[in-house]
């Protein structure tokens, strides 16, 4: 994943709500999925590092489920299933399985994407940087959102 992309889910990881934090792992899992695809078997190793990343999302996701929720168990056995098809691919270096495991993902994320919808609590990351939204310039680029740096955001001594 290029650096612009992790800048970006870093700060919205930083203003996102508990239902949204499962948005974005959803979006990353996917970002991950698709570099093992368009890596292929021309760049084992890329395919292997990107396989292996999304695998390491999906267990993030299989390890906050709510187990007495029957939905849960639903939800791991498919998250089971995904991560068998990634370890797969990463042995075999065959991606031709990864589709499909796109394909669930995003499914899946966009239900949580309703679910985020209606999520009205706040943020989860409290004493963060304060983003303004809008378009900013900079000599040489177009800004998205600027960040507003914070005089006291640790410890006083």
């Amino acid at each position: 994943m290029k650096s612009e992309k992790k800048n970006e889910y870093t700060l919205r990881i930083t203003q996102a709500n508990k239902a949204g934090l499962i948005v974005i792992l959803y979006e990353i899992a996917i970002e991950y999925v698709n570099e093992a695809i368009e890596a292929g078997t021309t760049d084992i190793e890329s395919m292997k590092t990107a396989a292996m990343n999304a695998a390491r999302c999906i267990e993030e996701m299989q390890n906050n489920l709510h187990y007495e929720y029957e939905l849960a168990k639903v939800l791991n056995r498919m998250y089971v299933n995904m991560k068998n098809t990634l370890r797969a691919a990463y042995v075999s270096g065959d991606v031709s399985g990864l589709d499909g495991v796109a394909v669930e993902l995003n499914k899946l994320r966009c239900s949580y994407e309703k679910i985020a919808d209606t999520d009205t609590s706040g943020p989860v990351m409290i004493h963060t940087q304060t983003v303004l939204a809008g378009m900013t310039y900079s000599k040489d680029r177009v800004l998205d959102s600027l960040t507003n740096e914070c005089s006291n955001r640790g410890y006083r001594v």
